[in-house]
């Protein structure tokens, strides 16, 4: 079994470190002496875009290990349910299909740190 406070501390440190190359990754527009320094988006300037497309990679990364988490669980306890109560298969095919909605937003999040 899995402690939760560990597994809570440790989502938080990761989440403040996807924060953090979010921010180190975000345009820098700003004029020194008129003349406009280049933006993460500029080819030339190559480290900024590398950690803008971490940053992205890490936040698929984490929904899609978050969704397989919930999902391993939730799947599991629907089994055993429609064993019990046929029934109620189609509520626990919803229950499933439901974490997808992670790994959906994670791609979102990383297009929009991309753009």
């Amino acid at each position: 079994m899995v402690n939760l406070k560990k597994t809570a501390l440790l989502l938080l440190i990761v989440m403040g470190l996807s924060v953090c190359l979010i921010a180190a990754g975000q345009e820098v527009k700003e004029k020194k002496d008129g003349v406009q320094v280049a933006s993460a988006n500029d080819p030339k300037n190559s480290m900024a875009f590398a950690i803008k497309a971490f940053a992205a990679a890490f936040a698929i990364g984490i929904c899609a290990m978050s969704t397989a988490y919930a999902q391993a669980r939730i799947g599991a306890a629907g089994v055993g349910t429609m064993a019990e109560k046929p029934e109620l298969s189609g509520r626990v095919m919803l229950l499933v299909a439901i974490p997808e909605t992670l790994v959906i937003l994670g791609f979102v999040i990383a297009a929009l740190i991309l753009l």
